[in-house]
């Protein structure tokens, strides 16, 4: 683990990567907003561990931005693993223990972190400072976070207010430290620092709850040890002793810098007995832990403080200055309106070419339209030639196979019975199954599965006859060893174009063993598009594992039959609607009437 005691210079000459665990829209939003403010340009929030979706939106600046999503924390890429240095765990109080523990195993390395919830069952809490305390610095349990001015906002510190952030001047470096037990009074103290015409040069809370992991005694040694901070501004309250290990820092001169201390809770004084306020250490139980009593006890060793809290806000003008770098705000956190569902522009109808000049065609610069698709489909540029004249020849051969086919039939019934385009070609696509055009994306599936674990061709067919099951990709109806699928001798050749094409090998090795068995078992065109696509994109359009296995995850190799089909659907349905042959029927005599049915036996009487 990285020296902690470092933590706030790391923080400064380092971009920082946060994983959020549980999902806090609000405060995530804000740490964005800062990272804005700040000049940064991309998020410091690299991943959220929440289930149930891949990515959750968020405004950067005036843009949406997809903040991606994992269900665990060992989901994280291996590619990212390097860019985390820290987390903030957002989730319920009884699960905050494991989750800790667990980031801090996954990334050794990290700096620390920010544990928000409140009411952590107390052996949770002393056990995660019996693990955690000296090794690295994390604020809470019941803590708003830390703020380093101008480089990191972790948690709702510094507020989730965007008006507050920029009111507050975190975006700009300063010199006073501000710290203390309570997140509310942190986040006040941040405001009262900025009115005061000074800025922070760093925050935190280190947590209400009665065990928080970082201590007092920690931060103020971040302070003492800080080369940017000048003073420490500090608000404490009634009942605990946290007072007195401040006291015993400057004691030992290990704290030698200017504070300004407020002690709230005088007002126990007026009641008979003491009063629980809000934090968990907010009850006096010893003459010594009243608000007097530490108050004197901190004014005996030098320390600024007031007797009252307008006081204490014009002792915070008497605070060392210096000249501040003033980060420029802009309106561009302002008046944002956020999209309802999509986050990227699929084509641009605002840059239109020109089709036809001075009468004449103009021969076009522009994309095919199959590349445009493919880039579209895919959420990135499409770079290889080889790419988009597969997707070509794949829907070429695509577009229709007959008019016996079971899509074509109900897209041909649907029309005849005197529906639109529309419905008529949802019939055809609504039979797009594992049966019929839909075998693309699970013969994928298999395909990739076996490359990437290294599964033998012979053991895999083996072991799926063993369970009865069916292979995605493998056999036809018409076609057989001895009479091929001309459609998947053609697109074969492309695997000649490539450098290596394991999973076209793998989906041919398996072909081997099926057609041994059975003839008609063959790699059929899904099984081949399949194969070929992973080879491909992995190849010519750089894609990883991961990233073909997202692929498949949302279908998209099913495209390749579901574009090119429905050209073919609605061309039957305007065949259907041109000849107008009225409602379709089956003969009777086409229809097998079973025997031993009740119905036909009392027609024979």
């Amino acid at each position: 683990m990285k020296d902690y005691k470092k933590i706030l210079t790391l923080i400064r000459n380092n971009d920082v990567g946060v994983v959020v665990i549980g999902l806090h829209a609000a405060i995530i939003q804000s740490m964005l907003d800062f990272d804005i403010l700040s000049g940064k340009t991309s998020p410091s929030v690299i991943m959220i561990v929440t289930g149930g979706r891949k990515s959750q939106k968020f405004f950067f600046g005036d843009k949406e931005v997809l903040i991606p999503c994992v269900s665990n924390l060992k989901s994280i890429p291996q590619e990212l693993k390097s860019s985390v240095q820290l987390m903030l765990n957002v989730q319920s109080g009884r699960r905050v223990l494991e989750s800790t523990k667990e980031f801090f195993s996954i990334f050794p390395d990290a700096y620390g972190g920010t544990i928000f919830a409140e009411n952590v069952p107390e052996r949770h809490a002393v056990e995660l400072i019996q693990k955690f305390e000296g090794k690295v610095f994390i604020t809470g349990p019941a803590s708003v976070g830390l703020l380093v001015s101008g480089s990191l906002k972790l948690g709702a510190i510094g507020g989730v207010d965007t008006e507050q952030i920029i009111k507050s001047h975190i975006a700009t470096r300063g010199n006073i430290a501000v710290g203390s037990t309570s997140g509310g009074m942190t986040n006040e103290l941040i405001r009262a620092v900025s009115n005061a015409d000074r800025r922070v040069s760093f925050a935190s809370a280190v947590g209400g709850d009665r065990f928080p992991v970082a201590s007092l005694t920690d931060l103020f040694l971040l302070a003492e040890n800080d080369k940017e901070t000048d003073a420490f501004v500090y608000f404490g309250e009634l009942g605990g002793v946290d007072e007195y290990e401040i006291i015993q820092l400057i004691k030992e001169k290990r704290f030698t810098k200017p504070l300004v201390a407020y002690i709230a809770g005088v007002i126990d004084e007026a009641f008979d007995e003491h009063v629980q306020f809000g934090h968990a250490k907010a009850l006096v139980q010893r003459e010594d832990e009243s608000a007097r009593a530490k108050r004197d006890a901190l004014k005996a060793v030098g320390v600024i403080a007031p007797e009252t809290f307008s006081e204490f806000l014009k002792e915070l003008r008497k605070l060392p200055e210096r000249i501040y770098n003033e980060v420029s705000t802009t309106n561009t956190l302002m008046n944002r309106t956020k999209s309802i569902l999509s986050t990227t522009k699929v084509s641009d109808t605002e840059r239109i070419p020109v089709f036809v000049k001075a009468g004449k065609l103009v021969d076009s610069a522009q994309s095919s339209f199959i590349q445009l698709s493919l880039e579209a489909l895919l959420g990135r540029k499409v770079r290889s030639k080889t790419t988009v004249a597969f997707t070509e020849a794949v829907f070429s051969l695509l577009i229709d196979h007959g008019g016996h086919v079971s899509g074509a039939v109900n897209t041909m019934i649907t029309a005849r019975a005197g529906k639109d385009l529309v419905s008529s070609l949802s019939s055809g696509l609504l039979t797009i199954g594992p049966r019929f055009g839909g075998a693309i994306n699970a013969s994928a599936s298999v395909w990739l599965d076996g490359v990437m674990h290294g599964v033998d061709a012979r053991k895999y067919v083996e072991d799926v006859a063993r369970k009865g099951g069916r292979i995605s990709g493998i056999g036809h109806k018409k076609y057989r060893v001895g009479l091929p699928d001309p459609r998947v001798k053609a697109l074969s050749a492309f695997a000649t174009l490539l450098k290596k094409s394991p999973h076209y090998d793998f989906a041919r090795d398996v072909e081997k063993i099926t057609t041994g068995k059975n003839g008609s078992l063959i790699l059929n065109v899904d099984g081949l598009i399949g194969a070929l696509l992973l080879d491909i994109l992995s190849e010519c359009e750089g894609f990883t594992s991961g990233e073909l296995q997202e692929l498949i995850d949302v279908e998209f190799f099913n495209v390749f039959f579901v574009i090119p089909r429905s050209v073919g659907f609605s061309a039957h349905f305007m065949e259907q609607k041109r000849n107008d042959e009225g409602l379709f029927r089956l003969p009777d005599d086409l229809l097998f009437v079973r025997e031993n049915d009740p119905k036909v036996k009392d027609k024979k009487k």
